[in-house]
């Protein structure tokens, strides 16, 4: 059977064409068809035998009928004609807006790009010209994916026809040679003139006040990193210096680096960290280590106040140990750094109670969450004397006992059913991520998991030789990568 030679089927029978696709105002005809409503006539206007439509009561070949037509898109008049749809001529220019879209083999998008691409194996495939690019080899010279010319005799890495026939040639800006595949410009020269438009268009969006700062960033920042990296970053810095130049307005001068992260937070100066070295280097806005830690600990503070939705227990009672916080910490019997220390413990601690059925912390969920860090017992005893008092909860940290490893009721032969069970079918989910847990850490270290123990998949780290583990009970427990790809899958 025939590969059809077009993605359109015959308009007139509906059939694939196969070895025929005449084309006639838009439409496909097979040969049969094309036979059939086609007859050799002489036009009316060029006097020529052609085949002509026979539903024409005067003839007219094709071509004449759109002789001296202008493109229906862009109405010129003198043009290459690129082709004819059923409402009439178009200029080649404009061809590309009449042109089917067909679907990419590979990204599955529907483009008027797309067409049969012969690969390097030999097989065709119909791709768009982004997939098609990423189907071919990167030149060794000049790092463009183009189709090979020749091989590199001692890396055996391909070459690309401009640059095995012609090696090199000179940049028409600074005279430098260059591998040929590049073009007419070298890199450098390239990337130069990249960096100086975008930042002459990121300078026309700035007042006075930090236009010039901008300029001198650009400049500062190709020495630091260089004019590639600047050049395909620098955008990403407009809308931080958008922001300190709508600061700078208000002022109505350059703003401090207090009043930089009072306003933008520490984790925003940090996240533009390029920009805060330059502003601090350049004594524009020279950084204070103690205003930055005091700011980064509120930065933190307002995180855990926002860690819970609003109107829960948990986010009332967070609320209230903060303000318990400040009013000591205006009396000056505490400090900011303090504060964040003491709120840390108490949020992961009510993060941890989101494993029970109960609304309000309990003495279950308290000795499962020392049982997982221990090391957490003297942080989190002020919170818990807290709730005691304000609230009136039955919690005792004295009561908590220390830990203790057991080995599991199941049998070792167990364990291991039950683990290849949940491990066999690897695209269906599991409800219970304690009973995997329970099960892969029974069966791997002989410990039993007790009821009121949950292990959080964040708490699951790598270690410097490249090793999986997780930290409960003040012990490392190693986990092999397929458990932690199986782990990971669930998410």
């Amino acid at each position: 059977m025939r590969a059809p030679i077009s993605n359109c089927n015959c308009d007139y029978c509906h059939t694939p064409l196969t070895n025929w696709d005449y084309r006639y105002k838009g439409k496909h005809y097979c040969r049969k068809c094309y036979e059939l409503l086609f007859s050799l006539k002489i036009c009316s206007v060029c006097k020529k035998k052609k085949m002509i439509n026979n539903k024409l009561k005067v003839p007219i070949c094709k071509s004449c009928q759109q002789k001296d037509l202008p493109c229906i898109r862009c109405e010129k008049k003198d043009y290459t004609n690129g082709k004819i749809t059923e409402f009439g001529p178009v200029c080649k220019s404009c061809a590309k807006y009449f042109t089917e879209k067909k679907k990419c083999s590979e990204c599955n998008q529907y483009m008027i790009n797309v067409s049969n691409r012969v690969l390097q194996d030999g097989t065709t495939l119909l791709l768009c010209q982004k997939c098609y690019n990423k189907k071919l080899p990167v030149c060794s010279k000049c790092d463009y994916r183009k189709k090979p010319y020749s091989y590199d005799i001692v890396n055996k890495k391909p070459i690309c026809k401009i640059c095995s026939i012609e090696v090199s040639r000179k940049c028409i800006k600074c005279g430098n040679s260059f591998p040929a595949g590049y073009g007419t410009i070298c890199q450098e020269c390239v990337y130069t003139n990249t960096l100086a438009k975008r930042t002459a268009f990121i300078k026309d969006s700035l007042s006075g006040y930090t236009r010039e700062i901008f300029n001198d960033f650009g400049d500062w920042l190709s020495k630091k990193r260089g004019i590639k990296f600047t050049a395909t970053h620098i955008q990403n810095y407009q809308k931080y210096f958008l922001s300190l130049d709508m600061l700078s307005n208000t002022l109505g001068r350059i703003p401090t680096y207090e009043e930089i992260v009072s306003k933008f937070s520490v984790a925003k100066t940090r996240k533009n960290l390029l920009v805060t070295i330059f502003l601090n280097e350049q004594k524009i806005a020279m950084v204070n280590k103690k205003i930055q830690e005091e700011y980064a600990n509120i930065d933190m503070i307002n995180r855990f106040l926002d860690k819970f939705q609003k109107g829960t227990y948990n986010s009332k009672l967070i609320k209230k140990y903060y303000i318990y916080l400040y009013e000591k910490y205006k009396n000056n019997k505490t400090t900011i750094r303090s504060m964040r220390l003491a709120l840390t413990p108490a949020v992961r601690f009510l993060t941890y109670c989101k494993n029970f059925d109960a609304i309000k912390p309990s003495n279950l969920a308290l000795s499962g969450y020392l049982w997982c860090y221990p090391g957490q017992k003297a942080a989190i005893t002020g919170f818990i004397n807290f709730i005691v008092k304000k609230y009136k909860l039955q919690l005792s940290i004295k009561d908590i006992k220390k830990n203790a490893f057991t080995r599991p009721s199941l049998s070792n032969e167990q364990l291991k059913q039950r683990l290849i069970n949940i491990l066999r079918d690897r695209g269906k989910r599991i409800n219970n991520q304690k009973y995997f847990f329970d099960t892969a850490i029974g069966y791997l270290h002989g410990i039993d998991m007790p009821k009121n123990v949950f292990i959080n998949i964040k708490d699951i780290k790598l270690d410097s030789s490249g090793d999986w583990y997780i930290r409960m009970g003040g012990r490392k427990f190693y986990l092999p990568e397929d458990i932690i790809n199986f782990i990971i899958s669930q998410k």
